[in-house]
């Protein structure tokens, strides 16, 4: 890349934002605006950006790799898995893009008689604009098929109904928009009416709101919700008998007896999470009270008092491994979970005798249980647990476990491969001495070419596990000698809750320490040096990055942030971004952590005359969770203000949201940009993946610090 870029110029105003009685200078408040000064001024940024993105010979090659790696969709956007086939009145419903020539750009409802044999299909978003398709969820009876449509890019989507025999559009409208992939919604047994929960924009503070929709029934002009606090998630139980609305966490629950919907409480006033199934007359969870790596339990629905901990049943004990989900296949309970941050399933009888362990089809990960509703989703198959797994060299496959047969059968092989690179688990010590995972994925002969380019990704919060999963995109980094790293710093719940914890709130310093302990630990072992070593997330790992980039600047060479927060403190004024904050950093209605925001807010962390390292910045302009204007804020400060000839690059893509409900050709675009703004910063040369007949391999040996 040329030398110190010619910026767009961004004058300043006598801007002052006061949180908590505290007050902060806010010299570009302005590009928080939808002016046309606002927008000419971003038109010349991403001008910039395409311009020197674009004139890097090895543009093409990479976005064919790139291509090529996402071939079935998976991971186009920003790593997210599409769901896995369901069972519904002897079908099966799923979301197709069997690879073809033309690479379908948004997946296709189909059902068919088969997990994945050809079928009919219901809906094609191809056909009918920009649209896409965020969840789908069939009647138990397989006769109708719930689905959310999602437009222009925005996670925001509209519920539709489909006979799933004729493929007609019932006339049910409903009003209420679902957010993505935390609003699936929960049918009552007989197909007559569903659960579901719809964002809340209009409050001060983000939210999601329960409701329920009879099949055939107007709706009513102003849909009332049910006077309960919001959660992603009602379940239902197989006979319709009750239902229980759940929050993961924090808590409380509400159950009621159907065909009735008067919510009584269940279990309150726990600092705890509690996420499980609806088994006859108790409630079998998954808990980390008492247990930060998980323990399973019974909790009846008629005890006296549900919310006490001495009257739950304990089927399962706590150990060292993870269980984050429980399931219920007939007449045995499958947990998931995993051991040292890689996938693991156990299956336990009713009582919680331990029976056998499900045989995974490798080290990898359960890439839909990030989620922390998964489990909340009813099971598919009545008599066989369904689950999609990847590794870190082999894009999802579908497969299907009957307990107790002792053989996995294979629904779907994985489609994309890395060929040749091999993936070791290490461990970093963090400030405080304790020991971190992190996976490293390996080009072939990556050990003749030490130390290499290499990249870091993260998520690190909100009790998400970061999994060692198929990168998608950026194996096509890898592909060209490139290193990945994936960082399963405290924050996540890669370890578990208490893990999670010891990185949120008032230690969510301690998540931040973490991955610089990783990045130091790849330069002390000689897997890259500063000058080689990248890193990346996106969303609440996008601010991350922004914070990695404003704290240890001399750690990277380049930081890319997608899709992030960036100005924690102007928060306060943003419906979700006050609920992230609030949920995963700290009060902002509370001095004392506002002044402790402060100092993990990018921001307000950018000083004169640093020479920080080259950063390109990756926004929706239809985002409603991490909106472009304070992202603009912080690059416009960025490039006043950086002593160094490093380009400071914003790209914001229209029609564009958070990335979940970007079309296949949109999210390989987005990707090769920045990753060829990452590559032509670290010589690296796109490769043809598919040249060459070398299979994947995996190894154990690490080549971090040894735990």
């Amino acid at each position: 890349m040329p030398d110190r870029p010619d910026y767009p110029g961004a004058r300043t105003v006598d801007v002052h934002d006061v949180v908590a009685g505290i007050g902060f200078a806010d010299p570009y408040r302005w590009l928080e605006d939808d002016s046309e000064e606002v927008a000419a001024w971003q038109r010349e940024q991403e001008s910039l950006t395409d311009t020197m993105i674009g004139g890097w010979p090895h543009l093409a090659a990479l976005h064919a790799s790139v291509g090529a790696f996402v071939a079935d969709g998976t991971g186009s956007g920003n790593w997210m898995v599409e769901p896995a086939p369901r069972f519904a009145g002897g079908r099966w419903f799923r979301l197709d893009r069997t690879p073809d020539p033309d690479h379908p750009e948004r997946a296709t409802l189909v059902v068919s008689d088969g997990p994945d044999r050809p079928g009919t299909v219901l809906y094609d978003p191809n056909t009918d604009g920009n649209r896409q398709i965020s969840w789908f969820a069939p009647s138990p009876d397989g006769r109708i098929v719930a689905f959310a449509v999602c437009e222009d890019g925005s996670e925001l989507g509209e519920i539709r109904l489909l006979d799933a025999r004729t493929g007609d559009r019932l006339a049910d409208r409903i009003p209420q928009r679902t957010m993505g992939p935390l609003s699936v919604p929960q049918w009552i047994p007989d197909g007559s009416g569903l659960f579901f929960t719809a964002a809340d924009m209009s409050s001060e503070t983000f939210g999601l709101r329960t409701y329920f929709h009879s099949v055939g029934a107007a709706a009513p002009d102003e849909p009332e919700p049910f006077d309960v606090p919001h959660g992603p998630t009602v379940q239902v139980s197989a006979d319709g008998s009750r239902a229980v609305v759940s929050a993961v966490w924090p808590l409380p629950q509400y159950v009621c007896d159907l065909p009735g919907r008067a919510w009584r409480p269940f279990v309150q006033g726990i600092d705890a999470s509690v996420a499980g199934v609806i088994h006859g007359d108790r409630y079998v969870a998954v808990t980390d009270h008492d247990a930060p790596r998980g323990r399973l339990v019974a909790i009846p629905f008629d005890a006296p008092e549900p919310s006490d901990p001495a009257g739950w049943q304990e089927l399962v004990a706590a150990s060292d491994r993870v269980f984050s989900h429980v399931r219920l296949i007939g007449d045995r309970l499958v947990v998931t979970g995993s051991v040292d941050s890689e996938a693991r399933a156990w299956v336990f009888d009713l009582d919680g005798g331990e029976l056998e362990e499900v045989p995974l089809p490798g080290r990898g990960a359960l890439p839909l249980d990030v989620l922390p509703n998964a489990s909340l989703v009813p099971p598919e198959h009545p008599e066989e647990f369904l689950f999609a797994f990847s590794t870190p060299t082999s894009s999802p496959g579908v497969y299907s476990y009957r307990p107790g047969s002792g053989r996995l059968t294979t629904l779907r092989e994985p489609r994309v491969h890395l060929p040749g690179a091999g993936t070791s688990l290490c461990w970093a010590r963090s400030a405080d001495g304790t020991e971190v995972p992190y996976h490293v994925v390996r080009p072939a002969g990556a050990e003749k070419r030490q130390p290499s380019p290499t990249l870091i990704t993260a998520y690190g919060g909100g009790r998400v596990a970061w999994p060692a999963q198929f990168p998608g995109p950026v194996a096509a980094f890898v592909a060209a000698g490139g290193t990945l790293v994936i960082s399963h710093q405290r924050g996540g719940g890669d370890l578990g809750s208490g893990w999670a914890d010891a990185g949120r709130l008032r230690n969510k310093q301690t998540s931040f320490d973490d991955l610089y302990a990783i990045a130091e630990d790849l330069v002390r072992t000689g897997v890259t040096t500063p000058d080689r070593l990248a890193v990346t997330g996106w969303s609440n790992g996008g601010l991350m990055a922004g914070v990695a980039y404003a704290q240890r600047p001399e750690l990277w060479a380049a930081v890319v942030a997608q899709c992030p927060i960036l100005d924690v403190i102007g928060c306060h004024r943003h419906p979700y971004g006050r609920f992230a904050i609030g949920s995963e950093y700290g009060d902002l209605d509370d001095p004392e952590d506002v002044t402790r925001l402060a100092a993990m807010s990018p921001y307000q962390l950018i000083e004169n005359g640093t020479a920080y390292p080259a950063l390109y910045v990756h926004a929706g302009g239809a985002d409603v969770a991490c909106p472009p204007g304070p992202i603009r804020k912080f690059v416009a400060r960025v490039q006043a203000v950086s002593d160094t000839t490093a380009p400071q690059l914003l790209r914001v893509w229209d029609r564009v949201g958070h990335g979940t409900a970007t079309s296949r050709s949109e999210g390989v675009t987005h990707a090769t940009h920045w990753l060829a703004f990452l590559m032509q910063l670290l010589d690296l040369t796109p490769v043809d993946p598919t040249a060459g007949e070398t299979r994947p391999h995996e190894t154990t040996a690490g080549s971090g610090g040894a735990r």
